[in-house]
């Protein structure tokens, strides 16, 4: 990198810089192309070693070691072949680079950068790929256009759709939750017994909840159907997340008889999106 690009990235840099609570940042994302320019512009902006990870709203998760603007290991990637910086050629390791940026990037936003330590020192000959030769294989990877939503007339037949058999639809996010939920409950809404339990939320462990807390859990989705009950019948998905970073969430899906909660990390808020509309289809 020559002076005058230092000079200008860290112009760039110090205009932009804001102070902010969490690790986490949102990028651009009004398109799969400016969301791909945001992930480019980190790698440019990643002067010491780094470790970056990218999580797109659906969960999906591209983890790069970056450092002097130069991509040098690639940890996780959900979508695309992991290159091997030990045994492919360049080439061979630049074009997967380039297409799991892109995938990445077309991903559904929200785009969101977690910047941390690398685990380990990199090593003084690890010189990676430089940002200029992803740039150019990422040019010429077309990007899916983002989808349009719509309108219908107020005249025109819905599709009909199936219904999702409400006595079961508990009992199945239950059994699919098991995918990213770090502890499960499965609650029958009118005894508020547990009939079934896993992970954190087990006999004996720290989130296994007592007769207390499904009381107060009991009053609190009382007062939800008090405010919501004119608008929003069940099923229903309601999800419980904080404000930033990689705290933990709450999934509750309430089918009526049952209600199941799942714990997990809320940065796997598109696994849960996900399982419910596998469950209760796109029009929930």
């Amino acid at each position: 990198m020559v002076e005058t690009d230092i000079l200008d990235m860290l112009a760039e840099i110090s205009q932009s810089a804001t102070a902010r609570l969490s690790p986490v940042v949102t990028l651009p994302g009004e398109s799969a192309e400016i969301r791909r320019r945001g992930i480019l512009r980190a790698i440019r902006g990643t002067v010491l070693p780094r470790r970056l990870e990218f999580t797109a709203g659906n969960g999906d998760v591209l983890a790069l070691e970056v450092g002097s603007s130069r991509v040098t290991d690639v940890f996780e990637a959900s979508v695309g072949a992991l290159p091997d910086f030990e045994t492919e050629a360049r080439e061979d390791i630049i074009v997967k680079l380039a297409e799991l940026v892109s995938a990445i990037s077309a991903a559904p936003a929200p785009l969101q950068l977690v910047s941390q330590h690398p685990d380990a020192s990199p090593d003084a000959d690890d010189v990676g790929i430089t940002l200029g030769e992803i740039e150019r294989a990422c040019a010429a990877l077309p990007l899916p256009a983002e989808p349009h939503v719509a309108v219908v007339a107020d005249n025109a037949e819905p599709e009909a759709a199936e219904e999702p058999a409400s006595d079961t639809l508990a009992r199945a996010f239950f059994d699919g939750a098991d995918r990213f939920a770090t502890g499960r409950v499965l609650i029958d809404a009118r005894t508020l017994d547990r009939v079934e339990a896993d992970g954190l939320c087990a006999q004996g462990q720290p989130l296994c909840p007592d007769a207390g807390v499904l009381a107060q859990f009991a009053r609190d989705l009382a007062g939800w159907d008090a405010d919501s009950a004119a608008t929003l019948s069940q099923p229903q998905l309601i999800v419980l997340r904080p404000s930033g970073g990689k705290a933990t969430a709450l999934a509750v899906l309430r089918d009526g008889d049952l209600t199941a909660a799942a714990v997990h990390e809320a940065r796997k808020l598109g696994a849960v999106v996900n399982l419910w509309k596998s469950l209760a289809g796109e029009g929930q």
